[in-house]
């Protein structure tokens, strides 16, 4: 997922004069957020980004634990990971398992090895990667559960396995990035904020439209583990 949350700085000098009043508003996703639908039971449990080379293997979904918590397992190739973030809504804890995963926290970075773990708060910006020269593997519990965060890996993963992503991993619809950033409570840090109302209001739109459900039965709802 490196460079996912990457947004275009001249995009956003552009809107930043007619949106910087409502600059801090956050989306409108009620606390406990969980789509209506319930999640097939043979819905295909691992995901792989052929731009990134990673996996995710869902190991609880948020309903097999009464929301308690989501439970991931991530494949992550040498020099992987993400852009600097936030959640509201969600602690994470990572927890090695196999190689040396880092941890950036605000300022500080964090190596982690099996044996260790390490909890992000609500609201603390934070990324993490793949520093050396081998795959990793590593759990990731979101605490409490999100139906919302799982749902937005498909449709990402779904996406960039289907050419709508750029060779750096990110979406070409500002749509696309809206929804999957809507639903997974993502948000973007510092200056960059100010896109926060846009994506705000593009998932609105979104949703309204249609566009959320389609793209979420096509890359969640069948994407279903083949019968024999």
């Amino acid at each position: 997922m490196k460079k996912l949350f990457v947004i275009i700085g001249i995009l956003a000098v552009i809107v930043a004069a007619a949106w910087l009043a409502g600059s801090r508003t956050q989306f409108d996703v009620p606390e406990g957020y969980e789509l209506g639908a319930d999640t097939p039971p043979d819905v295909v449990r691992s995901i792989y980004n052929p731009i990134f080379k990673d996996t995710v293997h869902f190991r609880r979904f948020s309903h097999e634990t009464g929301g308690e918590y989501t439970l991931l397992e991530i494949d992550l190739a040498p020099g992987g990971g993400n852009a600097m973030h936030y959640h509201n809504r969600f602690t994470e804890t990572f927890i090695p398992v196999q190689g040396e995963l880092s941890v950036d926290l605000g300022g500080d970075s964090y190596r982690l090895v099996a044996g260790e773990q390490f909890t992000v708060e609500k609201g603390q910006v934070h990324r993490f990667y793949n520093p050396g020269e081998d795959w990793i593997r590593f759990q990731v519990r979101i605490e409490p559960g999100s139906a919302g965060f799982e749902r937005s890996l498909y449709l990402l993963y779904g996406l960039t396995q289907d050419g709508y992503a750029n060779e750096d991993g990110l979406l070409d619809e500002f749509a696309h990035t809206a929804i999957f950033l809507n639903l997974s409570d993502t948000r973007v840090p510092g200056v960059m904020q100010i896109m926060n109302p846009l994506f705000k209001r593009a998932a609105r739109r979104a949703e309204a439209s249609g566009l959320q459900d389609e793209l979420l039965e096509r890359y969640f709802f069948s994407n279903l583990e083949p019968q024999e």
